[in-house]
């Protein structure tokens, strides 16, 4: 009876250890897994709608140097994934004073590629260019609206080889987040500056 105690006392000493290392590592596992089974956490979901709300600047662009390349239709379409139906654009002429009122003021994207294509023609481009960069994005308390801070560097060609006008400035915008995503709600520009840029004669 003794030496049968002995051995059973041997193997739980041996045996007890090993179960306690499974059952803490399996408990490990459990809690390492959980979050991944669940909602991800806030973080996961900011970075997602930060990524979205920048690239609303990109599709800007995108849009705006189709009407340039003189595809106004294809400019309204790509306009629609960027815009809320109403969102009022607004520009500012270089050198105005903080309380002046913008030069253009329209109350939709889709009134914005009519006026600017009949702008981009009268002054003679033949193509556009529209670089945004220093894009800096707050989202309110709500995650529902998002303020977009950007600066833009815009080329505008009357003639490749010759001839552009370069505009300058900050972009001021407002997103909300809609039931198809994030969309600008309304997109502010104040020129910083604007000039034609020739070669010299040959």
């Amino acid at each position: 009876m003794s030496t049968n105690s002995g051995r059973v006392s041997s193997f739980l000493r041996r045996f007890l250890p090993v179960v306690s290392t499974l059952a803490l590592a399996g408990a490990v596992t459990v809690l390492v897994a959980k979050p991944a089974e669940g909602t991800p956490p806030n973080g996961v979901h900011e970075l997602k709608a930060l990524h979205e709300i920048e690239q609303l600047e990109s599709c800007y662009a995108a849009g705006t140097d189709a009407i340039g390349r003189g595809d106004l239709e294809k400019g309204k379409q790509i306009y629609s994934r960027c815009f809320t139906p109403n969102a009022p654009v607004e520009i500012w002429e270089a050198g105005a004073a903080p309380g002046d009122p913008p030069v253009v003021a329209v109350p939709s994207a889709e009134a914005w590629a009519d006026f600017i294509d009949e702008l981009f023609a009268a002054s003679g481009y033949v193509g556009t260019q529209h670089l945004i960069s220093n894009i800096r994005v707050d989202i309110l308390p709500g995650g529902r609206r998002a303020k977009i801070t950007s600066y833009l560097i815009a080329t505008h060609v009357y003639d490749p080889l010759s001839s552009v006008q370069v505009a300058h400035g900050t972009y001021e915008n407002e997103a909300v987040l809609t039931r198809s995503g994030w969309k600008l709600s309304k997109r502010t520009f104040r020129t910083l500056s604007f000039m034609r840029i020739d070669s010299p004669e040959p």
